[in-house]
């Protein structure tokens, strides 16, 4: 009699506890993405020089951006694109370590008077060199720097940049920003794709069970990711063709479908 108390309270209890979730319905988790493939870029050069006057490394820094400024325009590229940012003149100051004393042992033949038999020793000291004191000297020089930004929509003109700037000889090139301009609409086509998967899913559930479907009940936005923007490698050589990585933009929902009551 124990036993069958048992077993009625704890049948009772599970019919409790699930009613709720079968009133709730199926809850189901969509998801979809769409390629997005970026339709604008930004290539940055960095242009910078050395030297001992600073008017020389100046004038070599211009030059160069002139140069690289006129192929952008020759290019087609728009003046409005191009930013050029100002020259940064920076002392550089470099302090020579001092040379340790050290000495010199040199070995004479014995000429005339000498205490030894067969040579005389001679010993210099570093310090009593006359121009020990130069290694305590700063070295200055000053370094010249400019950053150019281009930004542009052909994609097909990125492997002729490249070549370009490393022939003109800039100091640095950082790699391709790429941005995906309209992810914001690729974004909503995937949040369909997302509903559709998640309708799929929740009718196979409902087939599975032997129950249909009723009416979306309850609808949840859980993930959102866009590439706007992000970098790929910079890399120049005569058979070497760039190619852009496609990206995923990514939807995910959390959706309740009711179910229908046999009339």
């Amino acid at each position: 009699m124990k036993y069958i108390l048992v077993i009625i309270i704890s049948v009772f209890t599970f019919s409790i506890t699930a009613e709720p979730y079968i009133e709730k319905g199926i809850e189901v988790i969509g998801k979809a993405s769409v390629k997005a493939e970026p339709d604008e870029f930004v290539f940055i050069v960095s242009i910078k020089q050395r030297g001992a006057l600073a008017n020389k490394a100046k004038a070599r820094v211009e030059q160069k951006s002139r140069l690289v400024i006129d192929m952008y325009l020759s290019m087609g590229i728009d003046k409005n694109s191009i930013e050029s940012a100002r020259l940064q003149l920076t002392p550089r100051y470099e302090k020579r370590v001092n040379v340790p004393v050290f000495e010199i042992h040199q070995r004479l033949t014995n000429q005339g008077v000498s205490k030894e038999k067969n040579n005389v020793k001679t010993v210099i000291n570093s310090n009593q060199l006359a121009d020990n004191s130069s290694y305590m000297a700063e070295k200055i020089y000053f370094e010249v720097s400019r950053t150019i930004i281009v930004t542009f929509t052909d994609f097909t003109i990125y492997d002729q940049l490249l070549d370009s700037v490393v022939k003109i000889g800039v100091s640095r090139i950082l790699p391709l920003q790429t941005t995906v301009t309209n992810n914001e609409d690729l974004y909503q086509k995937a949040l369909v794709e997302a509903l559709k998967n998640a309708r799929e899913k929740a009718e196979a559930i409902a087939k599975e069970i032997n129950v249909k479907l009723g009416k979306l009940s309850s609808f949840k936005e859980s993930s959102y990711h866009t590439p706007s923007t992000y970098t790929m490698a910079t890399r120049s050589s005569d058979n070497f063709i760039s190619q852009i990585a496609r990206k995923d933009v990514s939807a995910q929902v959390n959706v309740t479908f009711s179910i229908k009551e046999d009339k």
